[in-house]
């Protein structure tokens, strides 16, 4: 080995050459520009931090020594051997979790003392609960899906005749549609708007748009989404002057009843 380098074991059993060591002051640099262009988020992606995590843990202690808000390090949020995906998955984290915190908190301060005596768990993609101080960007892209699947795996789901049921859910932007046939099925890698994520999720493939993608028709083309009415204004139906969408298309071939719809409307 090169002189002076230092050989270390890993956290999977490996030994691991240690030939260059972190440069501080030059990632310091580095950092604090991104800091002062009002960057707030980062994610820290080491090559081999899957087994070796000292780089990344002391780059990540930079970062909130700088005073980065949100900090995903690689090697914590899943430490796999693929380093593409790693990254990528960190990235998803790292421009998430600060969003969800947000939310997080506008939530709590509507109940009385921000529901700190109670025990608040959320839905995470693989089906599973977490507590709120754990619930985190990638753990969650998926989990209104998610929670859509435990609830008819759990109503629909015959015990004793055995027979699969097929989930069909449409929300706002996708439909999307699972299958359960008395244990959950899971992936651990899948590819959610282009970007690869490594995460336990149930298996919930998006085969069409939402309830509120909006419908254009463009240089002689009908397009449906991907942009949405979202809850608000939401479709034109709603009379609250919305863009045309997938909704107002099934109001109008008479798949909707009016009637059972909360006055709201």
């Amino acid at each position: 080995s090169p002189l002076g380098s230092e050989v270390v074991v890993g956290v999977t059993g490996e030994a691991v050459e240690v030939v260059t060591p972190l440069d501080v002051t030059a990632l310091r640099e580095a950092l604090q520009r991104c800091f002062d262009d009002g960057i707030r988020a980062v994610a820290v992606m080491f090559l081999h931090a899957y087994t070796f995590r000292r780089h990344e843990e002391q780059a990540g202690a930079l970062c909130r020594e700088i005073g980065f808000e949100q900090v995903s390090l690689s090697s914590e949020v899943m430490p796999m051997v693929k380093a593409v995906p790693r990254g990528l998955t960190s990235c998803a984290d790292a421009y998430l979790t600060p969003s969800i915190q947000r939310y997080l908190t506008t939530f709590k301060v509507g109940f009385d003392d921000g529901l700190k005596d109670l025990e608040l768990l959320f839905m995470q993609s693989d089906g599973g609960l977490v507590s709120v101080d754990r619930f985190n960007g990638f753990r969650a892209i998926l989990s209104g899906p998610a929670g859509g699947v435990v609830g008819y795996a759990v109503t629909a789901y015959d015990e004793a005749g055995h027979q699969p049921v097929i989930g069909f859910d449409m929300g706002g932007t996708s439909t999307d549609v699972s299958r359960y046939a008395g244990t959950y099925e899971h992936v651990f890698e899948t590819t959610t708007a282009g970007v690869t994520i490594q995460a336990p999720q149930l298996d919930i493939n998006t085969v069409a748009a939402g309830g509120g993608s909006c419908l254009q028709f463009l240089s002689g083309l009908f397009r449906v989404g991907p942009e949405s009415s979202s809850a608000f204004p939401g479709p034109t139906c709603y009379r609250r002057g919305g863009p045309l969408s997938v909704t107002d298309a099934n109001l109008h071939l008479g798949r909707i009843l009016p009637g059972l719809f909360p006055h709201i409307f």
